[in-house]
């Protein structure tokens, strides 16, 4: 399923708080990070890192930190409409963020919204770097 797909889809309402293990039925990419990782070599470590993200996700689709909701960036709230925004960390630095939406007969899935380097994060998180 891809990001264009999340029009009609209900963001799922999800709490910070008591966050348990919970498998996921599914986890899917938005149509910009599924489209950047065909342009690059299949064997490049963004692959593999988006690969190994969605494995932890599908055994814990709460394996990511939680951003608390009045600090989710506005980015992210206008470009996906989200209401939840996890943070997942990969090597050397790198992050990304999913939320968590209800997708019809599957039920709650995370959907991967990007891969960023730490400077790219921390700019939209509006974190000060030196």
């Amino acid at each position: 399923m891809r990001a264009s797909d999340i029009v009609g889809l209900k963001v799922a309402h999800v709490s910070c708080v008591h966050m348990i293990s919970r498998p996921s039925p599914a986890v899917h990419l938005s149509e910009k990070l599924e489209d950047f990782l065909k342009e690059i070599n299949p064997n490049h470590k963004f692959n593999k890192w988006i690969a190994d993200m969605k494995s932890v996700l599908e055994e814990n689709m709460f394996a990511g930190n939680c951003i608390r909701k009045k600090q989710i960036p506005k980015h992210y709230i206008r470009r996906y409409g989200v209401n939840n925004l996890y943070r997942y960390d990969h090597p050397e630095g790198f992050r990304s963020c999913y939320t968590l939406v209800e997708y019809g007969g599957l039920g709650v899935c995370p959907l991967i919204l990007d891969l960023k380097t730490h400077d790219v994060y921390d700019r939209i998180f509006g974190y000060r770097t030196t």
